[in-house]
C-alpha cells in the first residue's frame, strides 16, 4: 500500500503545483491528496489520527467511507488549502488543497478496488419514543428519504485494472508527476 501513496502524494503535488504557486502549491496539494486514507489506520494519514482512522473504518471500510467521496475531498483539501493559505499568506493555495484531495479519487477509481465518489451521505436520525405521532413520521420519512439517496448515489463504481502494488502504472505515473513537479518549480525560478 506504501507504494501507491507514493503516486497519490505525486499527482496530487503535480496537479497542484500546476495551480500557481509550485512549491508551496505541490506541498498543500500532495498533502491533500493523502487525506482521503484516513479510513485506513495503515495509511499515513490513518496512522497520524489512528483512533479516528479505526473508528471510520470499523464503521465503513476502506474506501466505502465519505472520505472517499468527491464531498469529503473537497471540503478537507479546500479546508487544508486555506489553512495553510492563511498561514503562509497566499489564499490560491485553497486551490491546491482542492485539486490534491480530489486527485486521490482519481487514481483510487483506477484500481480494481475502485470508489464511488459521487455517494452522498446523509444522517439517519434517532426515533425516540416520546415524539408525537407527526414528529415521528416525518423523522422515519426524513430517514426513508436519507437511505434513498445514498443507495441511489452509491450505485455508480467507478474502477479499473491497477492491483495496488503489483503494476507498473504507479510508478509511472508517480515518476511523471515528480517531473511535472519539478519542471514547474524550475520554470518559475
Amino acid at each position: 500500500m506504501d507504494q501507491f501513496y507514493s503516486s497519490k502524494y505525486t499527482l496530487g503535488a503535480a496537479v497542484s503545483a500546476l495551480a500557481g504557486q509550485p512549491v508551496a502549491g505541490a506541498v498543500v496539494g500532495g498533502i491533500a491528496g493523502l487525506l482521503a486514507d484516513i479510513d485506513h489506520p495503515s495509511s499515513l494519514a490513518g496512522r497520524r489520527l489512528r483512533p479516528l482512522a479505526v473508528l471510520i473504518e470499523s464503521r465503513w471500510g476502506h474506501r466505502e467511507s465519505p472520505t472517499h467521496t468527491v464531498m469529503f475531498c473537497a471540503f478537507a483539501g479546500l479546508l487544508w488549502g486555506l489553512v495553510a493559505g492563511l498561514f503562509l499568506g497566499v489564499p490560491l493555495l485553497a486551490i491546491s488543497g482542492v485539486l490534491g484531495a480530489v486527485s486521490h479519487l482519481v487514481l483510487d477509481a483506477m484500481t480494481k478496488s475502485g470508489v464511488k465518489p459521487f455517494r452522498v451521505w446523509l444522517p439517519k436520525l434517532p426515533l425516540p419514543g416520546f415524539l408525537p405521532d407527526r414528529a415521528r413520521e416525518r423523522l422515519e420519512r426524513w430517514n426513508a428519504w436519507a437511505a434513498g439517496l445514498e443507495e441511489r448515489t452509491g450505485r455508480r463504481h467507478y474502477r479499473g485494472e491497477v492491483v495496488t502494488g503489483q503494476d507498473y502504472r504507479e510508478h509511472v505515473i508517480a515518476a511523471f508527476s515528480w517531473l511535472v513537479v519539478t519542471l514547474m518549480v524550475t520554470i518559475n525560478r
